[in-house]
């Protein structure tokens, strides 16, 4: 029989292990974000067509999510920045509380690392780089790009989470 020593260390193994490949994991993200954004800038001054349901156009989004609030102003973008980079801070603190109960964070960090990445370009370039396209005939889906699958991924893998935590208390 183990003891609760014996038993603690694998856990505190098994929870450094799953630290190391989340890191790891999130690290990719970041870093494929941010290479397929340069690739953009040098290489999506037009649109590449790949096929009927994906093409390749760069875009510099002032806004957030589909363009929204995008405009011209350079205050307006300065504030937007600002709140954004301080709504990625206090999610980032509430992620680390969770962390720290032992929670599953997998979600609010793919969201925290797309925002991080999204929030450097508006600090570099002004815009958020979008360049992914996914139509059909004349449907469009919003520009997006890489840092942004990683929120919406971010998002369903937490709304999954709620569900089957509301499910086992039913």
């Amino acid at each position: 029989m183990e003891s609760r020593r014996q038993i603690g260390r694998k856990a505190w193994s098994n929870h450094k292990v799953k630290a190391l490949v989340s890191a790891i994991c999130l690290s990719i993200l970041f870093i494929v974000d941010r290479v397929t954004k340069l690739y953009a800038l040098e290489h999506f001054s037009f649109e590449h067509v790949i096929n009927p349901f994906l093409s390749f156009e760069l875009v510099f989004n002032r806004g957030v999510s589909w363009g929204l609030f995008h405009g011209s102003s350079t205050l307006g973008f300065m504030l937007l920045t600002a709140v954004i980079l301080v709504g990625t801070l206090v999610f980032s603190r509430e992620a680390y509380k969770k962390a720290r109960q032992g929670e599953n964070v997998i979600g609010e960090l793919l969201i925290i690392t797309g925002s991080v990445s999204n929030i450097l370009d508006r600090v570099l370039y002004n815009g958020v780089i979008d360049f992914i396209v996914v139509h059909y005939g004349a449907w469009s889906w919003p520009v997006f790009n890489i840092a942004d699958a990683g929120i919406v991924l971010g998002v369903g893998s937490m709304i999954i989470q709620l569900i089957k935590q509301h499910n086992a208390t039913i």
